[in-house]
């Protein structure tokens, strides 16, 4: 009899989104973009809507305040809350 090897079950990426609801997020887009804001929205498409959005610049600080956007989802490389308990 052979061995199969394990498979590792990989949390869902909309679950990871569902405790980040509400909270501070940085995402990271295509073209070296960063943008902070609190993530209020999202689809199955990994569109977002983050309210109090900031464009970050390449050291963190702000460099334009936004309000709300929404971003596609295709463009975002990935997204990452601030808020340690998410």
């Amino acid at each position: 009899m052979s061995r199969t090897a394990q498979q590792i079950r990989m949390p869902s990426p909309i679950k990871s989104l569902v405790k980040m609801l509400n909270k501070e997020v940085v995402a990271r887009l295509k073209g070296g973009v960063a943008v902070k804001g609190v993530l209020t929205a999202y689809d199955n498409c990994m569109n977002l809507v983050l309210d109090d959005a900031t464009e970050l610049g390449e050291t963190g600080e702000p460099v334009a305040r936004h309000g709300r956007i929404v971003i596609r989802g295709s463009q975002v490389v990935y997204i990452s809350s601030l808020d340690a308990t998410a």
